[in-house]
């Protein structure tokens, strides 16, 4: 014959159901913080990715005093006749450039897709186990 459960003993075992239950919460809460950090971290970075992206092969030249006027024309000069090798090369840059920052912010994409279907899981598998 068994003995039916008392109430303290009831009491015992919600407590300790009651305490596994903050902690996953707990576990899931750092988790999830830790997910937003990086994810934050990693907009961050292609906010910077953007601002450096394009690069111009022409900074304006300019002086203060005739010295540094007479170089500026120089410089000028000497960029225009050389145009035609810099500016491919910048092209190219450019193109790679494009090409890493499309890259990235495609895999910052993808990434936030799988950090949410991992969240998804993370509460099925949490409802699973409360059944």
């Amino acid at each position: 014959m068994t003995h039916p459960p008392t109430s303290t003993d009831i009491a015992t075992i919600l407590e300790a159901l009651r305490t596994e239950v903050r902690s996953q919460r707990l576990a899931l809460a750092d988790a999830d913080a830790a997910t937003r950090g990086h994810t934050h971290e990693l907009q961050r970075a292609a906010e910077e990715l953007e601002y450096t992206r394009v690069i111009s092969a022409h900074w304006p030249l300019e002086g203060k005093n005739l010295y540094e006027q007479g170089w500026a024309l120089l410089n000028k000069v000497v960029r225009r006749y050389l145009r035609w090798y810099i500016n491919p090369i910048v092209e190219q840059q450019n193109a790679y450039n494009e090409a890493s920052a499309r890259t990235i912010r495609l895999l910052i994409e993808q990434n936030s897709t799988l950090q949410h279907q991992i969240a998804e899981l993370q509460r099925e598998l949490e409802a699973l186990r409360t059944q």
